[in-house]
């Protein structure tokens, strides 16, 4: 794949979004790039790999028979080493999921590779671009990196690893991290 677009309608939600977050999420963890850009102006604990009958529990003993959260995946990350940067804004659901991000990354000693940039929802500041950019892919478009957001929100997002546009996307947003 170089350059896939994924459109779900609102009226006909589909796992389209869902599974291909599962699928480069679990790609990540098992070949763990130098950097993870994670930029959403809303952004919650949501489920990412469905580990329903325990086939993902070998990524990580912690994991039991259920849906593995955002919150877990990026631990994971950062455990294999992977720099992760996230961008979000002020709100109590993104209060939470950076606090236990944070908490277990300062508990595991990886809160080094972790960085974490508030942005704020005032109108003429207001950042609304969201992204999740790995070294070689990236994902960017209309969804916030919520439930709603990537399972049944009508939504448009670009999945690309085109190195070109992954480098470009990334250099658009970098300010957004600092």
């Amino acid at each position: 794949m170089s350059t896939r677009l994924i459109h779900r309608s609102a009226a006909s939600p589909s796992r389209d979004i869902a599974e291909c977050l599962e699928a480069l999420f679990l790609s990540e963890l098992l070949d763990p790039g130098k950097r993870l850009l994670v930029a959403s102006p809303w952004m919650s604990d949501f489920p990412v790999l469905n580990n329903r009958g325990g086939k993902f529990t070998a990524l990580d003993a912690s994991w039991t028979a259920t849906f593995v959260p955002f919150s877990s995946i990026l631990r994971g990350m950062l455990q294999r080493g992977t720099s992760v940067q996230i961008a979000c804004g002020p709100g109590e659901r993104e209060t939470e999921l950076l606090s236990r991000v944070d908490r277990v990354a300062s508990l595991d000693g990886t809160a080094t590779r972790l960085s974490l940039n508030r942005l704020p929802r005032e109108h003429r500041l207001f950042s609304h671009e969201k992204a999740l950019i790995g070294d070689t892919w990236a994902v960017y478009g209309s969804m916030n990196l919520t439930y709603s957001g990537v399972t049944m929100n009508g939504e448009l997002i670009t999945v690309t690893t085109n190195a070109a546009r992954v480098a470009t996307v990334a250099t658009e947003l970098l300010d957004l991290f600092v």
